[in-house]
C-alpha cells in the first residue's frame, strides 16, 4: 500500500512564509516523510513534488500544513477536496491566526506530536450559498466562516427581505448582512455585534451590519439545517456576495434570491490537546477576548 504523504501550502506573498515552509519541508523529509507541496509554491522549494489543492484527500494525505494566517487557511480549506478533506494544521505567522494551532516558534515540536498521533480532530461545518435564477439554483463556493451580502455601491444602503425556512422574517435597511458558521462567529460576525459560538454547536447565525434605525433585524442564531433566503429589493442597486473574503460576486441584481444552507462538506482541524474546550478557550482568551491584569485584593472602597 502506497504511503500517505504530508501536504504543505503557504502564503505566497510572504517571503517569511516561504522560508518557513522550506524549513518545514526539509524537517519532515529528514523524518522520513513523503511531502508534497501545493502546486504554486513547489517551484520555490522542490519543483518535482507539486500537487493541486483539489487533489488532496484524506485517502492520499495524512494531513496538510497551512503556513500563513487565517486568510491562508480559509483559502486552503476551500481549495482542498470538499467531499473527503484531509485534516489541516495551521501555522500562524500573521497577526492573530485564531484558527491556527501553532506558530513558527513551536512548529517543529508540535509536528513531532502530530507525527506521534498526539492530537484530536475538530470538525467544522460549512455553508453553501446559491443564487436563484428562474427557479434554478446556481451554487457558489462553500463558506467556512461567513457569507457577506453588501451593497455594490459604497455608502448606499441595501433594503433586504429575509426569510427563514420559507417564512418571512424581516425587511430591513442596512449596510449588509452576515450569515456565519460557529467557526466564523469570531471573525467579521463578532466585529458586527454577533455572538461567539463554540464550534461544537452546529448553527448558522444572521448578523446585520449597521442596521438603519427601526429596521428591526437583530443577530439571530438558527439550527444548522435551516434555510435562509436573502433578497435585495432596492431598484437600481445591485448587491455583492463575498464568501470568506476569498470570492466576490459583484453584481447581484435587485430581487435576486440568495439561498444559504448547510453544505455537504466540512473541514477538519488538528488540535494539539486531549481537551477540546481547554484548547478552544485558551485560544479565545489569548487571541480574541484578552484579559486585564488586576490585583486579586482589588476590593472596593468602603
Amino acid at each position: 500500500m502506497e504511503k500517505k504523504s504530508i501536504a504543505l501550502a503557504c502564503r505566497m506573498d510572504s517571503e517569511r512564509a516561504i522560508k518557513l515552509s522550506k524549513r518545514i519541508f526539509e524537517f519532515l523529509v529528514k523524518k522520513g516523510e513523503v511531502v508534497y507541496l501545493e502546486t504554486r509554491i513547489a517551484p520555490k522549494i522542490f519543483p518535482h513534488n507539486g500537487i493541486d489543492l483539489n487533489s488532496m484527500t484524506s485517502k492520499n494525505t495524512k494531513f496538510l500544513i497551512s503556513v500563513g494566517g487565517d486568510g491562508t487557511l480559509l483559502r486552503v480549506a476551500n481549495g482542498i477536496s470538499q467531499s473527503d478533506p484531509p485534516p489541516i494544521l495551521g501555522v500562524n505567522i500573521g497577526s492573530i491566526g485564531f484558527l491556527d494551532e501553532t506558530n513558527d516558534r513551536r512548529v517543529y515540536k508540535d509536528l513531532i506530536k502530530v507525527l506521534k498521533g498526539e492530537f484530536i480532530i475538530e470538525t467544522c461545518v460549512k455553508l453553501a450559498p446559491y443564487i436563484v435564477k428562474n427557479s434554478e439554483e446556481i451554487k457558489l463556493n462553500n463558506a467556512l466562516n461567513e457569507i457577506l451580502i453588501v451593497s455594490s455601491k459604497n455608502s448606499k444602503v441595501l433594503q433586504i427581505s429575509v426569510k427563514v425556512n420559507g417564512i418571512f422574517l424581516n425587511r430591513s435597511y442596512l449596510d449588509g448582512v452576515i450569515i456565519s458558521t460557529s467557526t466564523g462567529s469570531t471573525a467579521y460576525n463578532l466585529s458586527a455585534g454577533g455572538s461567539i459560538i463554540t464550534p461544537t454547536l452546529d448553527i448558522m447565525q444572521i448578523t446585520p451590519v449597521n442596521s438603519f434605525a427601526r429596521s428591526g433585524l437583530r443577530p439571530m442564531v438558527l439550527p444548522i439545517d435551516s434555510e435562509i433566503e436573502i433578497t435585495p429589493l432596492r431598484p437600481r442597486l445591485n448587491a455583492r456576495i463575498i464568501i470568506d473574503g476569498q470570492q466576490t460576486i459583484k453584481k447581484v441584481m435587485p430581487h435576486t434570491r440568495i439561498r444559504i444552507r448547510k453544505a455537504n462538506s466540512h473541514v477538519k482541524f488538528i488540535r494539539l490537546t486531549d481537551n477540546y474546550y481547554e484548547n478552544y478557550f485558551r485560544r479565545l482568551r489569548k487571541k480574541i477576548i484578552g484579559t486585564i491584569r488586576t490585583p486579586f485584593d482589588d476590593s472596593p472602597e468602603e
